[in-house]
């Protein structure tokens, strides 16, 4: 990916300087993050984003060729001097987060790199873009960053946690996000003002928090736990509960996918990698025969990134049956296309919205 002009570089960088001294004062004015529209089309071409241990971004675009699904490298290069631990995709935009304390920005549509955000101090743990317009970054300092990508202005610096922000998750509607840390708390954010909602005190120090794509539940994953809540219901509606730390929210640890129902039974169980998975996404994908179907994407420490086909891991399931906890069944399927980056994988995005 070639680098933009040089000024266009310096302008990002100055306007975050310049802004850093009233973005920690709340302002005034609400902050306008539209709600997403209707879904976009499946596309039959989809770009898989992967950051990884060495410093290394890969972009791997997955296309049709025929009735097969390929995999080739669209980008290669070191994007930061420390360890990638988040990546985000939205629209033509992709952002980086590293231990390095810095959010890159590129425009996958021209290929060069816009940019670089600096308002954090602490590594940064968790990127989420809300459609194209905006997008939020957390990180080690306890800060969360809402910038919008008109400008990349810094719209606010929400600041509530007492420790690191260890993930965040924008509702479906875009009007509100959860975020949790290592303060044990997770905070409910109102995204119109940029003001804390409420604050709930969690058994331990939260890891990943996710919303379902209706944004009437959302997913709490603690170290070796996952509490599943319903909107406006104080208590857990379902658990899952593990011996080994989970690493993704689509409930998976270890080099396992775990498939559970929102009531907390375990459903199944696939292997989907030789080492630690460290990474899901989803993207809905049109294929050769025009029906369309979600497509699951994983990275594992192990060097490989494959796509998954959902339908092939959980269409033999009978959703009227009653699981028995004493014989999960364990599911076997081929991945629908794989790559070998031969490197130590920590994160995905996969998106199909530049295509």
């Amino acid at each position: 990916m070639a680098p933009k002009e040089e000024h266009r570089r310096k302008r990002v960088k100055v306007d975050q300087k310049k802004a850093k001294k009233t973005a920690t004062e709340p302002k005034t004015a609400d902050i306008d993050i539209p709600a997403l529209g209707e879904t976009a089309p499946a596309k039959d071409t989809f770009l898989i984003t992967a950051g990884t241990y060495e410093r290394i971004l890969y972009g791997i675009e997955a296309r049709f060729v025929g009735k097969l699904l390929t995999l080739s490298p669209r980008f290669i290069f070191p994007a930061h001097i420390g360890c990638i631990k988040a990546v985000s995709a939205g629209g033509r935009f992709l952002a980086s987060g590293s231990t390095d304390e810095i959010v890159k920005l590129y425009d996958l549509k021209k290929r060069v790199e816009l940019g670089s955000l600096h308002e954090h101090k602490g590594s940064i743990t968790s990127l989420q873009f809300h459609g194209h317009t905006h997008l939020l970054t957390a990180s080690d300092d306890g800060a969360i960053c809402i910038f919008r990508s008109k400008d990349w202005e810094p719209l606010k610096v929400l600041k509530a946690h007492k420790a690191a922000v260890t993930d965040i998750a924008i509702h479906p509607s875009g009007k509100l996000a959860l975020s949790v840390s290592l303060d044990r708390s997770m905070i409910l954010w109102n995204l119109l003002t940029g003001q804390k909602a409420s604050r709930t005190r969690t058994p331990q120090a939260g890891e990943l928090v996710e919303w379902s794509k209706s944004g009437a539940m959302y997913a709490i994953a603690y170290a070796t736990e996952i509490q599943i809540y319903r909107v406006g219901q104080p208590d857990a509606v379902a658990m899952v509960t593990s011996r080994q730390r989970i690493t993704s929210i689509l409930f998976v640890r270890d080099k396992r996918m775990h498939i559970y129902s929102t009531a907390g039974d375990e459903l199944a169980t696939a292997q989907l990698h030789d080492n630690r998975i460290k990474g899901l996404s989803a993207v809905e994908v049109t294929f050769p025969d025009e029906s369309v179907h979600t497509v699951i994407t994983s990275v594992s420490s192990d060097g490989y990134i494959k796509a998954w086909k959902l339908d092939d891991l959980v269409g033999v399931l009978d959703p009227k049956s009653k699981p028995d906890p004493k014989k999960v069944p364990e599911l076997t399927a081929e991945p629908l296309a794989k790559y070998n980056a031969d490197v130590r994988l920590t994160c995905v995005a996969a998106s199909n919205d530049i295509y």
